[in-house]
């Protein structure tokens, strides 16, 4: 329940910032740059838009709320309230993952029509943006000033980028299947055609395995940076 208020929390504090506002307008010019794609390229190009687009909401507007959060002092009225770190990081990757998705949709239905596998691409986006937001939190948590943190987060995502080398043949497929964004690949592609269950399966197993690993860290990292300072009372 209370990550469930929490979420809310969220989602309106996201809202009263603007940054739904800020996405309409990013997924209308997405739209519109597809309209101008040849036939042929804009399957493609609206795959590598819709795996973007999640990582880029939870890599760099989470770790920015995050700063927000603190600048404001979020933090220290927040953590002195019964809510766990846990439920926390929980809400911001659900607030951040519906703003994801429903982004993803958007670009999706009004470029190309809905996908032929709406579960497995929901599911795709959902997971790279927690996957993302995780890590920002991670991240963001080292940084002082928000050019350290964009610095940083370049540094510590461009690893979960070399799936796209294989996506356009670059390299043996094999080797980018220890990515947990090579699932995210799988998922997204469910939009324009089949994916094999042994297929849905892999990409779920190491997407959620990656994305489990970036909340292990983001806990950890908060817990000894942040709480830290503030007494630990959310660390329960």
């Amino acid at each position: 329940m209370r990550s469930l208020r929490a979420t809310g929390f969220d989602v309106r504090f996201q809202i009263r910032h603007g940054f739904y506002g800020v996405y309409v307008l990013v997924c209308g010019l997405y739209v519109l740059l597809l309209h101008y794609v040849s036939p042929e390229y804009k399957e493609r190009t609206a795959l590598l838009l819709t795996f973007s687009d999640p990582g880029a909401i939870g890599l760099l507007l989470a770790g920015g709320i995050v700063l927000l959060e603190r600048d404001q002092g979020v933090h220290d009225s927040l953590f002195v309230t019964p809510l766990r770190l846990r439920e926390y990081l929980i809400a911001k990757a659900v607030s951040i993952s519906i703003m994801s998705s429903s982004s993803a949709w958007a670009i999706q239905w009004f470029a190309l029509g809905p996908p032929k596998m709406p579960v497995h691409f929901t599911l795709g986006v959902a997971l790279t943006s927690c996957l993302f937001t995780f890590l920002s939190i991670g991240i963001v948590t080292r940084a002082q000033t928000i050019n350290g943190f964009i610095w940083l987060s370049q540094l510590y995502s461009f690893p979960l980028a070399a799936p796209l080398l294989g996506f356009f043949g670059i390299g043996p497929s094999a080797f980018y299947r220890i990515f947990p964004t090579q699932g995210s690949l799988l998922l997204l592609e469910a939009a324009h055609r089949p994916v094999p269950l042994v297929e849905t399966l892999y990409a779920v197993a190491v997407l959620s395995a990656g994305m489990l690993a970036a909340y292990a860290w983001a806990h950890r990292s908060f817990e000894r940076r942040v709480l830290s300072r503030l007494g630990g009372g959310a660390a329960r």
